[in-house]
């Protein structure tokens, strides 16, 4: 094989390469779906969301939920429902708007339940 002919086959392999590496990094890289605009799997009070939970925790894993109860506490990352819920806020400037021992609705993903506090965690909560 002639010299120029490997410079084109290895031109040619590099290019291939590139797009292929191009396309799968986009893809790879892309940025995660809002919370507002995924589907909810789940529409009622923290009580109902928690009995449905302890049976099949792995079922509702990364699941977005709108879930409505009591603001029993607060602290400096996200709130407590019903004493036995935990949201982490998406913005952390909507805790000024929350006042303890108030009824509040909040759209958020699941992220696990915890066995031994008996208390499900959800993120990117977002006051409804």
């Amino acid at each position: 094989m002639s010299l120029l002919k490997k410079n084109k086959l290895v031109i040619t392999v590099l290019i291939v390469f590139s797009v292929i590496g191009f396309a799968f990094y986009t893809y790879a890289m892309q940025p995660p779906t809002a919370i507002e605009n995924k589907k909810i799997d789940f529409t009622g009070s923290a009580d109902e969301l928690l009995l449905k939970i302890t049976d099949h925790t792995e079922k509702w894993q990364d699941k977005i939920v709108i879930v409505t109860g009591e603001v029993t506490n607060i602290d400096d990352k996200g709130i407590m429902l019903s004493s036995k819920i935990y949201c982490q806020l998406k913005q952390i400037n909507d805790l000024k708007k929350i006042n303890p021992s108030n009824n509040i609705s909040l759209k958020g993903r699941i992220i696990g339940y915890d066995d031994l506090l008996e208390e499900l965690k959800l993120d990117q909560c977002i006051i409804q």
